[in-house]
């Protein structure tokens, strides 16, 4: 035990002698080492599918499109959005964007790709299909894997189901509004083509696409009678503004290195004290907004529809042309669920292919639409692992909360996309996708030309006002042979 105290302070005087004999330089670079906003996460323990490894996120322009036929008979009529898997020019903002991330050797979700973010429009007529994959450590796609639900015999020998092992009850995508990226391997110019590591951003709140770029007060900062509430020394999130900025005004610029800054000070007593920074003005750490109110606000920013097909990783439309073996076993005789001659439709509770079983919400696919122009925020996508139980209605046998909304009968009691909800806090996969939203057209076309060109210079400016002003004209006649439904 002597021992161990003794190796312990020698451990606290050397830090404070480091400390005490830095620059102020030295002093972030070395709390950039040590002190760490929460990283996206994998769950280590997992029931029912394999770890995930790797993820492949796939964001598709696209319009809404007609009335499709889909289930067993294909005579279930429903709403499609027509997507488009194409291939990048540079004379047009991208239609179809891919990321990948994958586990770095210290076990951190690293984004692998040149592209780190999205960039998108904001319209009511542009909508953008959203698809993400998962890998195991053997690069399989393991997405089916939470779509299980099998049954089991009972004492008499029927097939009942097998709730217990059932990953389908317990799974469900949420998106919000994140505050962090990840960080990103990429190749260096050296000659050897060794790689290094981009650092991720901290305390990246919704903010504007100017230079600087300014934090959208209202998703950033924590309001106390209707003023932004100063931090304390126990606080442990938090930003530093202007001391006394006003509210509403959006002017707060967001600063690296001034992020860096109040990670190391938030949940100590200098939290309180004011920072004297390099512009000459007095900075003061103010708390940062509440995420459940975050997410409740998440719609102002973005919407998203779940559109999961059963079997989740077929296209919604498929016809089944050869034999197919679902991945669900039939309760009835035992073995894997015959397609053949089927129609890929929704994905429906206890994975039924009755179209008047509720919808099922996973969120491998779905549809976003962006609200609101002129912002960059980090799209935060969660698996959860919904554990417990409640009851629908009062006095009724308990169900998975994950069919607990009592405010959705209309929809088998699922919760939407933003409405996480206190206490869940286990999940299978946490990461953020960086967003852009460049502009919208209702700015018209100069300001739209102008906000596009920013990112993307060799814009043809009559081709991008075709696209914005008639998304679906512009991509049924350059891309009709790319069309994914979703």
């Amino acid at each position: 035990m002597n021992r161990l105290y003794t190796s312990l302070r020698l451990s606290a005087m050397m830090l404070c002698t480091l400390l005490s004999s830095c620059s102020a330089d030295r002093v972030d670079e070395f709390f950039k080492k040590i002190v760490q906003a929460p990283p996206s996460s994998i769950e280590r323990d997992v029931k029912g599918h394999e770890q995930i490894y790797a993820v492949h996120v796939i964001l598709r322009m696209g319009h809404k499109g007609g009335m499709m036929g889909v289930g067993p008979d294909g005579n279930e009529q429903v709403e499609t959005y027509l997507t488009y898997h194409t291939v990048g020019d540079p004379a047009m903002i991208p239609i179809t964007q891919e990321i990948d991330i994958a586990k770095d050797d210290d076990g951190q979700m690293t984004v692998t790709t040149e592209r780190d973010h999205f960039d998108v429009i904001a319209s009511d007529d542009i909508y953008y299909g959203l698809e993400l994959k998962y890998y195991d450590q053997n690069g399989m796609l393991i997405n089916h894997q939470f779509s299980g639900y099998p049954f089991k015999k009972n004492g008499e020998g029927i097939s009942v189901p097998d709730e217990a092992n059932s990953t389908l009850l317990v799974h469900q995508h949420f998106f919000g509004v994140g505050n962090t990226s990840l960080n990103k391997d990429v190749k260096t110019n050296t000659s050897g083509g060794k790689r290094s590591l981009q650092r991720g951003l901290q305390l990246a709140y919704p903010r504007s696409l100017a230079t600087p770029a300014t934090f959208y007060d209202k998703y950033t900062f924590r309001l106390k009678d209707g003023a932004p509430e100063p931090a304390s020394k126990y606080s442990l999130s938090n930003i530093f503004a202007p001391d006394g900025f006003t509210f509403g005004s959006n002017q707060v610029a967001y600063d690296t290195e001034l992020a860096w800054k109040a990670i190391e000070r938030s949940g100590k007593p200098e939290a309180t004290e004011p920072l004297q920074w390099k512009d000459g003005r007095s900075y003061r750490l103010y708390k940062v907004i509440d995420m459940m109110h975050l997410n409740k606000l998440t719609p102002e920013i973005f919407t998203y529809e779940y559109r999961d097909t059963d079997p989740v990783e077929e296209e919604l439309g498929k016809l089944f042309t050869d034999s197919y073996n679902d991945d669900f076993i039939d309760p009835d005789t035992d073995a894997p669920r015959q397609r053949y001659g089927e129609t890929v439709g929704f994905l429906r509770q206890n994975r039924s292919l009755d179209s008047g079983t509720p919808r099922d919400r996973l969120g491998f696919k779905g549809i976003l639409q962006f609200k609101k122009a002129n912002l960059a925020f980090q799209l935060q996508v969660k698996i959860c692992n919904i554990l417990n139980k409640v009851q629908q209605h009062v006095g009724e046998t308990e169900k998975p909360a994950k069919y607990g909304n009592a405010n959705n009968e209309a929809n088998g009691y699922l919760w939407d996309f933003n409405q996480i909800q206190p206490g869940w806090d286990s999940f299978d996969i946490d990461y953020p996708i960086p967003v852009r939203v460049l502009t919208s057209p209702k700015e018209g076309i100069e300001k739209c030309y102008e906000d596009v060109k920013r990112f993307y210079p060799e814009v043809d400016k009559a081709q991008l006002w075709q696209l914005l002003s008639n998304p679906r004209g512009y991509l049924q006649q350059h891309h009709r042979r790319s069309v994914v439904v979703m």
